[in-house]
């Protein structure tokens, strides 16, 4: 474990107070539970302050540095397809209410949504497409992405420390990566109380819990706020589990990531011909088109 770790997770076994913690976890989970379930309403200055301290003192959250990473991105397009590539990516033309609160992007602020490409099948495509809600008879734009040679892109990964928790390494995480996480976990196992531990583990499977639930107007307030903590200068975006197709690996990117470290490259038009449930999909790649470098023109 690298020394500034040891000493974060050291110095937040004295200076936070066990029960205190375990008490304001639970609440808060609750609370913020309760208005997404439109059981009570909170201001957003209440939504604001719980997640702050919930992600701010119950949450170590470790860079993963990955390299060659491959990304799908569809939007509808309804019966004309898209013009440029810049178009598929995240939104430029913002303003204070476009585009529209999302999972975590505030109203008003773009992000890059896209799924992660892992394995040599489409399940990648399958889950873009449910993703953005495709039904049967939809036409899409899809992009694919790769992540230029050379860079990094840091995410930090929500859920990781419930799977490290209960041993289950997710398919797209290292073996290095996984037990990287473990160390750790079994040094705050070490410095933590218990009632300390716990806290932490609310915390983490909450985070997890909500952004791979079904949007509504009431989640995306409360998940929306974690961007602008999540999102640091150095770090590049979140990578969690997809909605529809749970354990899948899907990604939040900022503006600044997309533009310096990522290269659009390809994009097809998928007609969907079934929707099965979940992200099991019958589709029909119509065209195919390339990129123009300089212009992001879709050329089919």
């Amino acid at each position: 474990m690298e020394p500034k770790l040891k000493n974060l997770i050291d110095c937040k076994s004295k200076v936070e107070c066990s029960n205190l913690a375990l008490q304001h976890s639970s609440t808060y989970i609750h609370q913020l539970t309760d208005h997404i379930n439109n059981s009570c309403k909170l201001s957003s200055i209440d939504i604001n302050n719980k997640i702050d301290y919930l992600a701010g003192c119950l949450t170590i959250t470790l860079d993963f540095p990955t390299q060659e990473l491959e990304f799908l991105r569809a939007r509808m397009c309804e019966d004309e397809k898209f013009c440029y590539a810049d178009d598929l990516s995240y939104i430029k033309n913002t303003t204070p209410t476009f585009p529209k609160i999302g999972r975590l992007n505030l109203a008003g602020s773009a992000l890059f949504y896209g799924s992660v490409i892992v394995k040599k099948d489409d399940s990648a495509l399958r889950v873009a497409l449910s993703e953005v809600g495709a039904k049967e008879l939809d036409h899409l734009n899809v992009l694919r992405s790769y992540q230029k040679a050379g860079c990094d892109l840091c995410l930090r990964i929500i859920g990781i420390w419930d799977y490290v928790r209960r041993d289950e390494r997710p398919y797209y995480i290292g073996i290095d990566v996984f037990e990287y996480y473990k160390e750790a976990r079994a040094y705050m196992g070490k410095k933590f109380s218990p009632e300390l531990l716990l806290a932490y583990e609310l915390t983490d499977r909450f985070f997890a819990d909500i952004l791979s639930r079904k949007g509504s107007e009431a989640l995306y307030q409360v998940t929306s706020t974690l961007s602008s903590i999540f999102m640091s200068e150095h770090i590049d975006g979140v990578l969690y589990s997809s909605v529809h197709a749970k354990g899948e690996p899907v990604v939040a990117l900022t503006p600044a990531a997309v533009d310096s470290k990522l290269e659009h490259r390809l994009a097809c038009h998928v007609m969907v011909e079934k929707c099965y449930g979940y992200e099991f999909y019958k589709y029909k790649t119509i065209a195919k088109a390339s990129i123009t470098k300089n212009t992001s023109k879709l050329n089919w």
